[in-house]
């Protein structure tokens, strides 16, 4: 009986390991002559213009894995990126550039002028606070990716998210005045940590288990 007990108490890290910890990661677009973000990943060429992307961590635990795009363009070729390795404690960022001149490239991720999802970007691995970890696989749309004020580009059609080729959904070059005055999209990736309480449930079938073997 002793035996058993004590392997039972042995497996309590690991279910503490499994209990989600929550997360809070932000993805901000924007299209600007050189990065306006800091910590640049990649070593992508650029025209003068181009789109920039930061990913952020803006909670309280720590994100380890990979990022990256996935950026086919329609004229120019496979444009992705991807890095191992990231770790962002909490306030970090870092940014990556769209190669090239993303308005000129004709859209992303799909036939030439059609409505398609622009560049994706995603994040994989795992977040962690003290002994705790939670794998993760996130990924969002630059059509998703809105900056809440919302104009008529010049083919006359009405948007607040592909800022990252350019600001039109179609992936038609809108010209340097409209793509350089884009207001930043902003999307935030969020999950929040269980209540004290709330992970404490998670030892109770273990715990039942183990006052029952002990009444027997």
């Amino acid at each position: 009986m002793r035996i058993f007990f004590l392997a039972i108490v042995a497996l309590l890290p690991s279910v503490a390991i499994a209990a989600p910890v929550g997360y809070a990661l932000s993805v901000t677009t924007a299209y600007a002559l050189g990065d306006p973000f800091p910590n640049r990943i990649d070593n992508a060429f650029t025209e003068p213009d181009t789109g920039y992307l930061q990913i952020a961590n803006t909670g309280n635990t720590t994100f380890i894995g990979s990022v990256g795009t996935d950026a086919v363009s329609a004229f120019a070729g496979d444009l992705s990126f991807s890095a191992s390795g990231i770790v962002l404690a909490p306030g970090d960022s870092i940014s990556i550039a769209i190669p090239f001149d993303a308005s000129n490239v004709g859209g992303f991720n799909g036939p030439a002028y059609q409505a398609r999802p622009g560049i994706l970007i995603w994040m994989r691995g795992f977040v962690a606070a003290g002994a705790l970890t939670e794998a993760i696989s996130l990924a969002v749309a630059d059509a998703d990716i809105h900056s809440g004020m919302v104009r008529l580009d010049p083919l006359g059609l009405l948007t607040d998210s592909f800022v990252l080729q350019g600001g039109d959904p179609w992936g038609f070059d809108t010209g340097d005045a409209f793509e350089g005055s884009q207001a930043q999209g902003i999307f935030v990736f969020q999950q929040a940590a269980p209540e004290p309480a709330g992970l404490a449930l998670f030892g109770l079938p273990l715990a039942a288990l183990i006052a029952r073997r002990r009444r027997r």
